[in-house]
């Protein structure tokens, strides 16, 4: 792969708060794709009895209280929504532009009603990467010219969290005409999977995927390598993702390729049964 000299670093630009709403922003684009949305006093309700398992399809986003309501109103109207819908909601993510007490006290009555909190890093590219060296032997296609393929990579990720309908959620993302995503193959068999999501003047970096038994072969530097590829020609002045902390094999990815920490979103998630 060559270099990427149209590939800017912008984030002097932009401080670390507003990268991370930013990032947040995207988190409705990405999850609108996968489920009905309605908006509430409280926030944005996104749900799909389909996929009731699947947290990104169930969960309420941009939450904040309004004027004269108490977070126990909140929760119960809620969970009355999902329970009509014939969903669960799973998690909830703040509003990142509203008032602390506008959000505090919501997310303290979660954390005292099994939503527990769980931390991601939000990694923005600050620096042009080098030479990436790919991965020799792979074939590198757009996902939705092999749905077989991503299908069969998509249900080994799903087997990781039990969960066989979150494969169903990965390929409703191929519809998605702002999803670009990119599927390797070794000899027939489906390797790894790639996706950018593009939100305006934001690309999302998401989806980093390789199968068990291709890891620590170096194929998901060559992933990330045509992800910023795929960046590279959109344009975009921003280009994020968000990671596990406690994965210490993605963060050095993300970081030798050009990404550094420029925040965390908390989300408020639920205990599972």
């Amino acid at each position: 792969m060559a270099s990427l000299p149209i590939l800017q670093s912008t984030s002097a630009s932009a401080s670390p708060e507003t990268l991370v709403r930013y990032f947040i922003q995207t988190e409705r684009d990405y999850v609108r794709h996968l489920a009905e949305e309605t908006p509430l006093d409280f926030g944005t309700a996104f749900h799909n009895a389909q996929l009731p398992k699947v947290h990104d399809a169930n969960c309420i986003l941009d939450a904040a209280l309004p004027e004269g309501l108490s977070p126990a109103d909140a929760l119960a109207q809620a969970q009355a929504h999902f329970a009509e819908a014939g969903s669960t909601l799973w998690h909830w993510v703040m509003n990142p532009s509203a008032k602390p007490d506008t959000t505090a006290p919501l997310a303290e009555h979660l954390q005292q009603n099994g939503f527990m909190p769980r931390t991601g890093d939000v990694m923005h590219l600050n620096r042009v990467p080098g030479k990436i060296v790919e991965v020799a032997g792979l074939k590198i296609i757009p996902s939705r010219a092999s749905f077989r393929h991503a299908r069969m990579l998509a249900e080994e990720g799903a087997e990781m969290w039990s969960e066989p309908t979150m494969a169903d959620a990965a390929m409703m993302h191929l519809d998605d005409p702002h999803w670009d995503s990119l599927l390797a193959i070794r000899e027939s068999e489906p390797v790894a999977h790639v996706g950018v999501l593009a939100v305006g003047e934001i690309g999302r970096i998401d989806d980093v995927y390789v199968a068990k038994k291709y890891r620590r072969l170096g194929i998901g530097r060559t992933m990330m390598g045509r992800a910023l590829e795929i960046c590279a020609r959109s344009l975009f002045k921003h280009v994020m993702l968000m990671v596990d902390p406690k994965n210490e094999g993605a963060v050095k990815l993300y970081q030798s390729v050009g990404f550094n920490k420029v925040g965390t979103v908390t989300s408020y998630k639920r205990k599972a049964d």
